[in-house]
């Protein structure tokens, strides 16, 4: 039932930001190396995709060796504020930064699988462009965004996309939850500058999530259609989670190569509940993609 791919203005970012691999054949952890080649060969047997062929230069099971992989990648290994990382809700919650937060409720876009899970990006027309005309009013009125307070003084981030990862990138207290969905927010020279995040979880007693049901219906990883002209309400997440009035933050980085930072990273910490048929169907587009939890170094956690 899932998600979109990213539009040409800003592929290459969009493409940067994402996060996904093979939760199909291990959920806690990276699939075997022998696994993977085992795979691959009777993929090459079949006229089927190959969903760990690597596209991208790199896989997740390589987390450690991105460094390794591209010289332009050192933050990977050697940075002071990457992502994700292990909370602690001895921490408390945060009473900085709070996101206000700017959505219209009919956001159009498209929605497909991508390379590792279900994704939605923004209608071009509503993004880049409209960051770079017009004054900073007319953008917040007219482009789908945040704002919030750092460094001392109050940036607007203007929303792009959204993405999944499975199992979650981020732990509470070691716990684990299945899923994690991502709302990427550019500034207005369309870098990557904020991330409000949801922890997805399973209930054996949850009412179908609303924000999940109203999206298109995919069979499996293999189904990369992508479905165009499609009205999501953002919004319908965050009132899921209680208004996201509860929320760890930090300084932080993309979670996949070239692993830039400067990103300011939101981590709710009410669960997204869905129930399983809904967990089923996300887990049955999406692929395990979660990068290990980091050590806390610069992050400047709820300060």
């Amino acid at each position: 039932m899932f998600f979109a791919q990213s539009i040409a203005a800003l592929a290459a970012s969009a493409a940067v930001v994402s996060a996904c691999a093979p939760e199909l054949y291990k959920r806690d952890g990276h699939h075997p190396a022998h696994v993977k080649r085992h795979l691959a060969r009777n993929f090459k047997r079949t006229n089927l995709p190959n969903p760990i062929e690597d596209t991208r230069g790199w896989t997740f099971d390589q987390s450690e060796e991105w460094n390794t992989l591209n010289q332009d990648w050192g933050y990977c290994f050697n940075g002071t504020q990457q992502s994700p990382i292990a909370i602690t809700s001895s921490w408390g919650i945060s009473k900085n930064h709070k996101p206000t937060f700017h959505y219209p409720s009919n956001l159009t876009g498209s929605f497909n699988i991508w390379d590792f899970g279900p994704q939605f990006t923004l209608d071009g027309r509503l993004s880049h462009h409209s960051m770079q005309a017009g004054s900073s009013h007319r953008r917040r009125m007219e482009v789908p965004n945040i704002e919030f307070e750092d460094n001392g003084k109050n940036e607007s981030a203007y929303f792009k996309s959204w993405h999944t990862h499975a199992p979650a990138e981020h732990t509470i207290d070691g716990y684990r939850p299945k899923a994690e969905l991502h709302f990427v927010h550019y500034d207005e020279n369309a870098n990557p500058r904020a991330v409000i995040g949801f922890l997805i979880d399973r209930h054996a007693d949850a009412e179908p999530s609303p924000f999940f049901e109203a999206l298109p219906k995919h069979a499996n990883i293999f189904d990369n259609q992508t479905v165009s002209d499609i009205e999501i309400d953002l919004n319908q997440a965050i009132k899921e989670v209680g208004g996201y009035s509860n929320f760890f933050t930090y300084k932080g980085s993309l979670t996949t190569p070239p692993c830039y930072e400067g990103i300011r990273w939101f981590v709710g910490r009410d669960i997204l509940y869905v129930n399983d048929a809904q967990m089923q169907d996300l887990l049955s587009v999406s692929t395990f993609s979660a990068r290990p939890v980091n050590p806390i170094w610069l992050h400047a956690v709820n300060e």
